[in-house]
């Protein structure tokens, strides 16, 4: 038996705990357990788990998992970060591409243009109305007496010059109106479009993906967090490694994406207690049953290309 495996389960047995207690306290499958205590990290998922789950076993039966990674360090192997982001994305459901490609989601993306138009064309109409009924007025009766003319002549001027004036007015509270339709239209229209939307798959396996639309450029962050157990988190940008630790229940992490990042993956050895939030909007990751677990999250070029015209 390895010497890190002896002294995680004297520790066990210490605190009274069967291998099925600790699989039911750590939600680590019990087979992974007994590999540990033998030494055998071969049996384990990979090399990044052994850390993982070595530090969650350790911190179960009350030592210190830092301190004992550290000190058996040399027994341990390091972690090697890989990509899954094209195997996410050929996981993607038949069901979430027709829906993607459907007509239905293709007239959605128009209808804030569509209606600006139909703003726009009520305008016009509404507006060549009204010049209509102020130009089409009674005609005046031509009087046979010199002075019913002159004071005809007054009335028919003071009422054109009213008219006018009325008119006038009309158009310019029309005309501001309608201004004021379309741009609160557009403003509607620009909110809807550049919204966050996350799209979460179910979980295949080990693996889970994520679809991100309207994702912005530049501020994105990632606050990760663990309810119930403590969870081994890390968080890998372009083949990197950003951020890598274990978090005990209540406790969270806010990491910062670089700009202009269109994928990035999170990864958890206890993805059952492990919570994710992306700029604020909760990731739901439940539809899964697999501890450990890659969350591939991947931004829709597509409609980013649509939002940006």
């Amino acid at each position: 038996m390895d010497e890190i495996g002896q002294k995680l389960r004297d520790a066990r047995i210490q605190k009274g705990y069967t291998i099925d207690d600790l699989q039911q306290i750590t939600k680590i499958q019990k087979r992974y357990l007994i590999a540990i205590e033998e030494g055998n990290f071969d049996a384990l998922p990979g090399d990044f788990y052994v850390r993982a789950f070595i530090k969650q076993y350790a911190d179960t039966v009350g030592l210190d998992g830092d301190a004992l990674l550290t000190q058996f360090q040399q027994d341990i192997p390091e972690p090697q970060p890989q990509e899954y982001a094209a195997q996410s994305v050929e996981n993607k459901t038949r069901a979430t591409r027709a829906e993607e490609a459907s007509p239905v989601n293709r007239l959605r993306r128009y209808l804030p243009q569509i209606a600006i138009a139909a703003v726009v064309v009520v305008a016009v109409i509404v507006i060549y109305v009204i010049m209509l009924v102020y130009q089409s007025g009674p005609k005046q009766t031509i009087p046979t007496d010199s002075e019913s003319v002159a004071v005809s002549s007054k009335r028919s001027t003071s009422k054109t010059s009213k008219s006018s004036t009325s008119s006038k007015t009309s158009k310019t509270s029309s005309a501001s109106s309608s201004s004021k339709t379309a741009e609160k239209s557009s403003k509607k229209s620009t909110k809807k479009s550049s919204k966050l939307d996350i799209s979460v798959a179910d979980a295949n396996g080990a693996t889970q993906a994520v679809t991100l639309k309207n994702l912005p450029k530049t501020g994105n962050k990632l606050t990760l967090g663990a309810t119930g157990a403590t969870a081994w988190i890390s968080v890998i940008v372009n083949g990197s490694t950003t951020w890598q630790g274990s978090l005990t229940s209540g406790n969270s992490q806010e990491v910062t994406l670089p700009d202009n990042v269109t994928t990035f993956q999170v990864r958890s050895g206890n993805a059952t207690a492990t919570t994710i939030k992306l700029n604020g909007q909760s990731v739901d990751i439940s539809k899964g049953t697999s501890i450990v677990r890659t969350i591939t999250f991947t931004a829709d070029a597509t409609e980013s290309e649509v939002s940006q015209e």
